[in-house]
């Protein structure tokens, strides 16, 4: 008989043995729906499969034995299984009634609010407060716990009496609940778009944010997946660790995959690991940029901002912007040397998508009009292989060329064939100028003129803007470096339009 693989239920939720660390949440939620004396409200938010869910299914697990002489109990409601709000109150009252039943703590009286709820076409929070008020009065303590609740942008849309009653549910003491809101947004993006731009209903929960493992929690996981039979050389950890960060899903997806493959008798190269996880990676990549489009960040959403920080150009990120983003989870603050994202091959997609996401129109345009611009004086004049050719004619460059090559492998490597087919695609405004200054009367004066000194001074403005945040959080650009930086872009665009119209005309003569 075959063994069951130990990572089977990956993806899920995970509770009991193959639950990992997690101590400090675990104690505040605890403390804070299971005390012995007062309670409250919690709500838990981190981006997509960070184990949210599966944190709060541990912290009930392990309060089990407890929960009889609290008289509390506990129902759960998945927000996107409702299409009206109606529906989402009405079953939360009935599973309620369930589970009071299931503990011969009916009575009468609840039973009757209860039905009221549940039978009357129109329903009113003074209902709903009947029924609670009746349960407190019993001594009972009502936990319910609203999964997905970031699907209330939608189910709570013109509702926004909603977050009222979500108010009084979580404070009032008279019909109190511990109320457990699980959400990959953050509570004041779902309330900005269900049409409810405020979040003051959000103060009388514990904000908790769940955040990738620490390394301590990591060794714990290589410790687990060591112990089922999976050894993991240092190149393989390295890896993986590229691939899948600290973040708990993608960890478990990798575990996954190597002991399916370990049971077959098959070598775990770092090639196949790459190539099994591409898929899972890049959809676990586009699901957590989705949610961040939907996250705004002041004046643009939190992806924009987030590839200011990690790939550039910056164009209006700040401190505040760089604040919110760690406190969400999706950017480590852990060493202030560097700002990163939850993994390289995250940091590796960003540069990836960065063409794609609106940050700045002006500045992908003058960059994009520029290397095309380059790419073609560069095949006239060295042919289809310039990269190679270029290196040989002028040594000084080859280190640019060779980083440009092995960030295109990255990409390749990450991201298949997706990855862009030019080497000047991966080189920054001072790389590209550089390539330029090698031979200015071939690949700069066309462009630009003579003057090779002063658009040098020019792409050190463009070099400034085009740093991201991540290596120094101060070293954001001045308004007066982004109007120069503006200035420069369309000075570029201007002057790689001249040069094509000459090429036109001369062409056609």
């Amino acid at each position: 008989m075959k063994s069951i693989n130990p990572f089977a239920d990956v993806g899920t939720t995970i509770s009991g043995v193959r639950f990992i660390g997690r101590e400090d949440e675990l104690y505040q939620i605890g403390n804070r729906l299971f005390g012995a004396g007062g309670f409250g409200s919690v709500a838990l938010v981190g981006i997509p499969r960070i184990g949210k869910t599966s944190l709060v299914a541990e912290a009930i697990r392990r309060a089990q034995p407890k929960l009889k002489k609290l008289k509390a109990v506990i129902v759960n409601q998945d927000l996107g299984s409702y299409s009206s709000v109606e529906m989402l109150f009405r079953a939360l009252i009935g599973d309620l009634v369930e589970k009071l039943r299931e503990n011969g703590w009916l009575n009468e009286a609840i039973e009757g609010c209860a039905t009221r709820v549940i039978d009357e076409p129109i329903m009113s929070f003074n209902a709903i407060r009947d029924v609670f008020g009746q349960i407190r009065r019993l001594g009972v303590r009502p936990i319910c716990i609203f999964d997905e609740f970031d699907a209330g942008r939608y189910l709570l849309s013109g509702a926004p009496h909603c977050f009222h009653w979500l108010r009084e549910l979580a404070s009032v003491p008279e019909y109190k609940a511990a109320l457990v809101l699980i959400s990959k947004r953050r509570m004041q993006d779902v309330a900005r778009i269900a049409g409810h731009a405020s979040d003051y209903w959000a103060n009388v929960y514990m904000s908790l944010t769940l955040r990738q493992f620490t390394l301590e929690e990591l060794d714990l996981f290589f410790d687990k997946l060591a112990s089922t039979g999976v050894r993991s050389d240092d190149e393989t950890k390295k890896e993986i660790l590229s691939l899948s960060g600290r973040h708990p899903y993608l960890l478990d997806s990798c575990a996954f995959r190597m002991w399916q493959r370990m049971s077959h008798g098959l070598s775990q190269g770092v090639e196949w690991l790459r190539d099994t996880m591409r898929p899972v990676v890049r959809d676990y990549y586009q699901q957590v940029s989705s949610i961040l489009c939907d996250t705004k960040g002041g004046d643009s959403t939190m992806l924009s901002k987030l590839i200011q920080v990690v790939v550039g150009p910056q164009w209006n990120i700040g401190r505040d912007g760089i604040d919110a983003m760690i406190e969400y989870g999706i950017l480590s603050g852990e060493n202030e040397k560097r700002l990163k994202t939850f993994s390289d091959g995250f940091d590796e997609y960003l540069s990836f998508i960065e063409t794609t996401v609106d940050i700045w129109p002006l500045w992908r345009d003058s960059e994009k009009s520029l290397r095309d611009a380059m790419e073609i004086l560069l095949i006239e004049s060295l042919g289809a292989n310039w990269p190679k050719e270029l290196t040989v004619a002028r040594p000084k460059i080859g280190s640019l060329i060779a980083d440009c090559e092995e960030k295109m492998g990255r990409e390749r490597a990450r991201f298949g064939q997706r990855a862009a087919p030019s080497i000047l695609a991966y080189a920054y405004p001072m790389d590209l100028f550089q390539v330029m200054a090698v031979d200015w009367p071939t690949f700069g004066e066309p462009l630009f003129g003579t003057d090779k000194q002063g658009w040098s001074s020019k792409f050190g403005v463009l070099a400034k803007v085009r740093t991201p945040l991540a290596h120094n959080r101060d070293d954001a650009v001045s308004e007066g470096e982004r109007r120069q930086a503006e200035g420069v872009c369309k000075e570029i665009l201007a002057r790689i339009k001249q040069w094509q119209g000459h090429r036109g005309s001369n062409a056609k003569s």
